[in-house]
């Protein structure tokens, strides 16, 4: 384990558990407190050639909390390049729309992602990676979180609703949209 990653742990008081995947630039761990509650640490590569990464994601995080979006963040420590964030148990939404939820949950769950990408454009905070594979959004008990920030920005023009739009129901080619398309 990365030494600033242990005394980051050990300051908070937080054990832990695994680690739950990689991205480009940072590595993603399950940890949990004394009371057994669970969170999750980003944690910037050494060798991660984005600047600022953990700045800009509890930047961006802490902008999306305010109108209750996305991992609720916890704590931070810059010097380490370390984000504690909430833990949103639940699958991709990429795996979980292929175990055919119903029509009216799969309903639900669409109505309440357009809401948030409204109300993430209504701010100026541009995601920039909601479609694609759809990896950042997961699903907690049918409706949806989005998380990784990282790479959000208030400089580019917002189109995030226009972007799930197209990621849901427009896209020829996605296994996604075909499959919201069959349920719906």
């Amino acid at each position: 384990m990365h030494k600033d990653l242990k005394e980051f742990l050990k300051q908070k008081k937080l054990f832990f558990e695994k680690k739950l995947g990689r991205g480009f630039s940072s590595h993603i761990f399950l940890v949990k407190n004394k009371k057994g509650k669970y969170f999750v640490v980003k944690m910037e590569k050494d060798d991660s050639t984005r600047l600022n990464m953990a700045e800009k994601e509890a930047e961006n995080l802490e902008k999306a909390n305010t109108i209750g979006i996305g991992p609720k963040l916890i704590d931070t420590d810059f010097e380490k390049r370390i984000v504690l964030m909430e833990f949103i148990e639940g699958p991709r939404f990429s795996d979980w729309v292929f175990e055919n939820p119903s029509e009216t949950i799969l309903m639900r769950f669409v109505k309440e992602l357009q809401r948030q990408t409204k109300a993430l454009d209504k701010i100026k905070l541009d995601h920039g990676q909601l479609a694609g594979s759809g990896r950042n959004i997961l699903v907690r008990k049918g409706l949806p979180v989005i998380i990784d920030f990282e790479k959000a920005s208030c400089n580019r023009k917002c189109h995030n609703a226009s972007v799930i739009e197209g990621f849901l129901f427009k896209n020829p080619n996605s296994a996604i949209a075909k499959k919201v398309g069959e349920i719906l």
